[in-house]
């Protein structure tokens, strides 16, 4: 009872995650009946078609308009000033914002941000800013948290990280100023890294070996079903302020799980707490003076206390020295160099390719609602997918594999007629099922290349690529996406089989022991060779 209650206290935050990655497709998706209002054209009895059939420019721009004498055209009936138009040289296009008086106007513009804080035309790229500022807080958030979590303790990470939550959802709902709705999503952003990396390690720090494997698979998932849970909200409620406030309310119930959640004792025994790690194992309180807990807590004199206060603190030189040492082990050998660089690539390109597919559906002309729910469903078997490979394929060969299952099927999409939506929707969901299950062999591939001395920094510097990768996804997406709407899915499926490519110069990991040191790398290179 106390492992599926503190399973569940540990899996559902991480629910809340998938809402506010995804949210973007329905927060900030481009109206798609906006136009320019020419203000001259209004005196007139026009409907609004027709006062866009004088004044939209060059293949049906919405953010320009023709430069016409338009106080001249208002006077006309419509279809004298339609003739004139049409018979007369088109003069030069101007944008929107230089004719005075100027509005865009929307047909329904409360279902996105975007029209509240005219985030259009030469603007549109702030837009994609909404993104950046959560990809930013889940890196500063990454890195933050953990610092916290190790410092402070588990429960500790997680309680800031839910105040956080919470916080920054009601900025973001209820926020007047765009500035201020990014630093809403900078702090959804970090608080997610927070609630995530808190409920993960006091999820694996408190179940045994045998139940480790499907609870983390079951923590993963927990992901997508938060898509699943999205996109349903989205399709009913559809004022965006709304929509926000909606995935808002769900955070107030982390208060329940700061409530009931308990701090590690693992981390408690690594701190030296003996008497509270004692009290959350057997559930009781101890005596202080109790035979087993003086054992293991002899007391110290204020001089011992103060002697390894100043062992333990590292001078400014020990941190020089360990960090000199950490760039000559990660950079230093060749293999290993080559080893560093091409896991960097694989952790951006993963990540790149992981939240393109994940933000595309505008560049596809698809229902956003359907695609973000079929993204959740895919995403559930991606992980179990790699558990079934890696028994008969090993790391290298399944990473590879995946690679590939992702990479074709991305760059078939340029293949497949524009019209034929549901055929490149197949291929997208195929590379994206590809790029999650490799999302989920990538850090453990990662960890049992480099050895024990130079692990943590590898795998942080991965990391922080992995970031550089989902900070530059909006806008691929939204950029790029403009220019050709098959851009996103190409450049992904060309850098991912690229990355798989590059697979094949990494060695296997499963066959043997962990390497300590980075001679014993270059040792086992030069045996190979």
């Amino acid at each position: 009872m106390v492992l599926w209650t503190l399973f569940i206290l540990c899996v559902t935050p991480n629910i809340l995650n998938g809402f506010h990655v995804s949210s973007y497709v329905f927060l900030g998706h481009l109206p798609e009946d906006m136009w320019c209002e020419v203000p001259a054209l209004k005196g007139n009895n026009w409907t609004s078609e027709q006062r866009q059939l004088i004044s939209r420019g060059s293949n049906n721009s919405k953010c320009t308009v023709y430069d016409w004498n338009y106080i001249d055209l208002r006077d006309m009936p419509f279809q004298d000033a339609k003739n004139f138009v049409d018979t007369n040289t088109k003069p030069n296009e101007i944008s929107c914002n230089q004719i005075p008086g100027y509005s865009y106007n929307y047909i329904d513009g409360t279902s996105t941000f975007v029209p509240e804080w005219e985030l259009v035309c030469n603007k549109a790229v702030h837009r994609t800013s909404a993104q950046l500022a959560l990809s930013i807080g889940k890196f500063l958030g990454s890195f933050s948290f953990g610092f916290l979590a190790d410092k402070a303790g588990r429960k500790t990470s997680f309680t800031t990280g839910a105040i956080f939550f919470i916080t920054a959802s009601l900025i973001c709902s209820f926020s007047p100023w765009y500035p201020l709705f990014l630093v809403g999503r900078l702090g959804l952003g970090s608080a997610s890294s927070g609630l995530f990396y808190g409920a993960f390690t006091l999820l694996t720090e408190n179940i045994c070996v045998k139940h480790r494997s499907w609870m983390s698979i079951a923590f993963a998932a927990s992901y997508p079903v938060g898509m699943l849970i999205l996109s349903a909200l989205a399709y009913f409620i559809e004022p965006w302020r709304y929509l926000q406030l909606a995935l808002t309310i769900p955070a107030f119930f982390l208060i329940i799980n700061v409530y009931f959640l308990k701090e590690s004792p693992r981390w408690l025994l690594s701190k030296e707490r003996y008497i509270e790690a004692y009290q959350i194992v057997f559930n009781k309180k101890c005596d202080i003076e109790s035979e087993a807990i003086v054992q293991k807590t002899p007391e110290k004199t204020a001089k011992e206390v103060e002697a390894t206060r100043d062992e333990k603190t590292p001078t400014f030189r020990d941190r020089f020295r360990a960090a000199t040492h950490t760039f000559s082990g990660l950079y230093g050998q060749p293999h290993v160099r080559r080893m560093v660089l091409t896991c960097y690539f694989m952790w951006c390109v993963t990540s790149l390719s992981y939240y393109v597919t994940a933000l595309n559906a505008q560049n596809m002309d698809v229902n956003r609602y359907l695609f973000v729910a079929i993204t959740g469903c895919v995403d559930i078997p991606s992980y179990v997918l790699p558990i079934i490979l890696l028994r008969f394929m090993g790391r290298k060969y399944t990473t590879l594999s995946l690679y590939f299952l992702a990479g074709v099927p991305l760059l078939a999409v340029l293949l497949v007629p524009a019209d034929n939506i549901t055929a490149i929707i197949f291929l997208a969901m195929m590379g994206r099922f590809g790029i999650s299950s490799a999302y989920s062999i990538v850090t453990l591939y990662t960890a049992e290349l480099f050895p024990t001395e130079i692990r943590n920094s590898a795998l942080g510097t991965c990391s922080t690529l992995a970031h550089v990768g989902s900070m530059s996804a909006p806008y691929v997406v939204d950029i790029l996406g403009q220019i050709d709407s098959f851009l996103p899915t190409t450049i992904c499926g060309s850098c991912v089989l690229v990355a798989g490519l590059l697979t094949m110069t990494l060695p296997e990991t499963s066959t043997g022991k962990l390497a300590d040191t980075v001679e014993e790398i270059e040792h086992a290179e030069e045996k190979t060779t």
